[in-house]
Protein backbone atom coordinates (compact mmCIF):
# COMPACT_ATOMS: atom_id res chain seq x y z
CA UNK A 1 0.00 0.00 0.00
CA UNK A 2 1.21 3.51 -0.80
CA UNK A 3 0.07 6.80 0.79
CA UNK A 4 0.99 10.21 -0.61
CA UNK A 5 0.05 13.75 0.40
CA UNK A 6 -1.23 15.66 -2.63
CA UNK A 7 -2.12 18.68 -0.46
CA UNK A 8 0.03 20.98 1.64
CA UNK A 9 1.69 20.51 4.99
CA UNK A 10 -1.18 22.43 6.68
CA UNK A 11 -4.02 21.20 4.45
CA UNK A 12 -3.18 17.54 3.83
CA UNK A 13 -5.00 15.49 1.19
CA UNK A 14 -4.00 11.84 1.40
CA UNK A 15 -4.07 9.63 -1.67
CA UNK A 16 -4.14 5.89 -1.01
CA UNK A 17 -3.00 3.36 -3.62
CA UNK A 18 -3.83 -0.24 -2.79
CA UNK A 19 -2.23 -2.72 -5.17
CA UNK A 20 -4.58 -5.15 -6.82
CA UNK A 21 -4.04 -8.74 -5.73
CA UNK A 22 -4.49 -11.94 -7.65
CA UNK A 23 -8.10 -13.00 -8.37
CA UNK A 24 -9.61 -15.16 -5.66
CA UNK A 25 -11.03 -18.60 -5.99
CA UNK A 26 -8.21 -20.70 -4.61
CA UNK A 27 -7.76 -22.86 -7.70
CA UNK A 28 -9.58 -25.92 -8.94
CA UNK A 29 -12.13 -27.59 -6.72
CA UNK A 30 -11.66 -31.35 -6.22
CA UNK A 31 -15.00 -33.14 -6.27
CA UNK A 32 -16.26 -36.65 -6.91
CA UNK A 33 -19.92 -37.51 -7.46
CA UNK A 34 -20.70 -41.22 -7.54
CA UNK A 35 -24.15 -42.76 -7.94
CA UNK A 36 -25.99 -46.03 -8.37
CA UNK A 37 -29.52 -45.83 -9.79
CA UNK A 38 -30.10 -49.60 -9.38
CA UNK A 39 -31.74 -51.23 -6.38
CA UNK A 40 -29.48 -52.80 -3.75
CA UNK A 41 -30.47 -54.96 -0.77
CA UNK A 42 -27.23 -55.28 1.19
CA UNK A 43 -26.99 -57.32 4.36
CA UNK A 44 -26.11 -55.82 7.73
CA UNK A 45 -22.57 -54.49 7.78
CA UNK A 46 -22.33 -54.39 3.98
CA UNK A 47 -21.27 -51.32 1.99
CA UNK A 48 -23.39 -49.74 -0.73
CA UNK A 49 -22.02 -49.99 -4.26
CA UNK A 50 -21.74 -46.94 -6.53
CA UNK A 51 -21.71 -47.87 -10.22
CA UNK A 52 -21.18 -44.54 -12.01
CA UNK A 53 -19.00 -41.44 -11.60
CA UNK A 54 -20.89 -38.63 -13.36
CA UNK A 55 -18.49 -35.97 -12.06
CA UNK A 56 -14.79 -36.19 -11.28
CA UNK A 57 -12.70 -33.03 -10.93
CA UNK A 58 -9.16 -33.06 -9.60
CA UNK A 59 -7.04 -35.96 -8.42
CA UNK A 60 -7.41 -35.97 -4.64
CA UNK A 61 -10.62 -38.11 -4.70
CA UNK A 62 -10.95 -41.27 -6.80
CA UNK A 63 -13.47 -44.07 -7.23
CA UNK A 64 -13.54 -47.14 -9.42
CA UNK A 65 -17.03 -47.66 -10.92
CA UNK A 66 -19.06 -50.50 -9.34
CA UNK A 67 -17.02 -50.36 -6.14
CA UNK A 68 -18.06 -49.30 -2.62
CA UNK A 69 -14.71 -47.59 -1.96
CA UNK A 70 -13.95 -43.91 -2.43
CA UNK A 71 -10.24 -43.18 -2.10
CA UNK A 72 -8.76 -39.94 -0.83
CA UNK A 73 -5.21 -39.24 -1.94
CA UNK A 74 -4.43 -35.87 -0.35
CA UNK A 75 -4.67 -34.77 3.31
CA UNK A 76 -7.20 -32.05 4.07
CA UNK A 77 -10.76 -31.24 5.07
CA UNK A 78 -13.51 -32.92 3.03
CA UNK A 79 -17.31 -32.84 2.92
CA UNK A 80 -19.29 -36.05 2.27
CA UNK A 81 -22.95 -35.84 1.26
CA UNK A 82 -25.06 -38.99 0.89
CA UNK A 83 -28.68 -39.63 -0.02
CA UNK A 84 -30.78 -42.60 -1.12
CA UNK A 85 -34.38 -43.78 -1.31
CA UNK A 86 -34.97 -46.70 1.06
CA UNK A 87 -37.86 -49.06 1.64
CA UNK A 88 -38.34 -52.25 3.66
CA UNK A 89 -38.03 -55.59 1.88
CA UNK A 90 -41.10 -57.86 1.76
CA UNK A 91 -41.23 -59.89 4.97
CA UNK A 92 -39.35 -57.34 7.10
CA UNK A 93 -41.09 -57.06 10.46
CA UNK A 94 -42.61 -53.61 11.00
CA UNK A 95 -41.75 -51.36 12.79
CA UNK A 96 -38.26 -51.68 11.36
CA UNK A 97 -35.24 -49.41 11.74
CA UNK A 98 -32.40 -48.92 9.30
CA UNK A 99 -29.17 -47.01 9.70
CA UNK A 100 -26.38 -46.09 7.28
CA UNK A 101 -22.99 -44.79 8.39
CA UNK A 102 -19.93 -43.36 6.65
CA UNK A 103 -16.71 -45.15 7.55
CA UNK A 104 -13.16 -43.88 7.05
CA UNK A 105 -10.56 -46.64 7.04
CA UNK A 106 -13.02 -48.93 8.84
CA UNK A 107 -13.85 -46.41 11.58
CA UNK A 108 -17.26 -44.63 11.81
CA UNK A 109 -17.11 -40.92 10.92
CA UNK A 110 -18.76 -38.90 13.70
CA UNK A 111 -22.02 -37.30 12.58
CA UNK A 112 -22.07 -39.13 9.23
CA UNK A 113 -25.10 -41.27 9.97
CA UNK A 114 -28.71 -41.47 8.80
CA UNK A 115 -31.46 -43.57 10.35
CA UNK A 116 -35.14 -44.15 9.80
CA UNK A 117 -37.85 -46.27 11.43
CA UNK A 118 -40.50 -47.59 9.06
CA UNK A 119 -44.08 -47.69 10.39
CA UNK A 120 -45.55 -49.45 7.32
CA UNK A 121 -44.27 -52.05 4.87
CA UNK A 122 -45.24 -49.78 1.95
CA UNK A 123 -43.39 -46.72 3.29
CA UNK A 124 -40.46 -45.23 1.37
CA UNK A 125 -37.99 -42.83 2.97
CA UNK A 126 -35.14 -40.64 1.83
CA UNK A 127 -32.08 -41.04 3.99
CA UNK A 128 -29.27 -38.50 3.91
CA UNK A 129 -26.32 -37.01 5.74
CA UNK A 130 -23.79 -34.29 5.02
CA UNK A 131 -20.71 -33.92 7.18
CA UNK A 132 -17.20 -32.50 7.05
CA UNK A 133 -14.33 -34.77 8.04
CA UNK A 134 -10.54 -34.60 8.16
CA UNK A 135 -8.06 -36.81 6.35
CA UNK A 136 -4.56 -36.81 7.85
CA UNK A 137 -3.08 -40.04 6.44
CA UNK A 138 -3.31 -41.03 2.80
CA UNK A 139 -4.38 -43.02 1.03
CA UNK A 140 -7.64 -43.02 2.97
CA UNK A 141 -10.74 -45.05 2.14
CA UNK A 142 -14.37 -44.12 2.80
CA UNK A 143 -17.46 -46.33 2.42
CA UNK A 144 -21.17 -46.08 3.23
CA UNK A 145 -22.16 -49.11 5.32
CA UNK A 146 -25.74 -50.36 5.80
CA UNK A 147 -26.01 -51.40 9.46
CA UNK A 148 -29.29 -53.40 9.30
CA UNK A 149 -30.80 -56.26 7.24
CA UNK A 150 -34.13 -56.14 5.41
CA UNK A 151 -34.00 -52.96 3.30
CA UNK A 152 -33.66 -51.94 -0.32
CA UNK A 153 -31.74 -48.84 -1.37
CA UNK A 154 -32.36 -47.12 -4.70
CA UNK A 155 -30.81 -44.06 -6.37
CA UNK A 156 -27.89 -44.01 -3.91
CA UNK A 157 -25.54 -41.04 -4.34
CA UNK A 158 -22.36 -39.96 -2.59
CA UNK A 159 -20.58 -36.68 -3.29
CA UNK A 160 -17.19 -35.90 -1.75
CA UNK A 161 -15.65 -32.42 -2.00
CA UNK A 162 -12.20 -31.34 -0.86
CA UNK A 163 -12.73 -28.10 1.08
CA UNK A 164 -9.08 -27.30 1.66
CA UNK A 165 -6.04 -27.93 3.80
CA UNK A 166 -6.30 -28.55 7.53
CA UNK A 167 -4.90 -25.73 9.64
Amino acid sequence: MEVTNSGTDTDAVFDFVIPRGEPGGGGTLDVLATVDPATQSPGAGTPLIFSNNPLVSGTSITHQASSPDVNINQPGIYQATFHSSVYPNPGTTIPASVRVQLYQNGVPVAGAVARHTFAASTEEATMSFSVPFQVTNVPSNITVIVEDDGFTFQEAALTVVRLGDAS
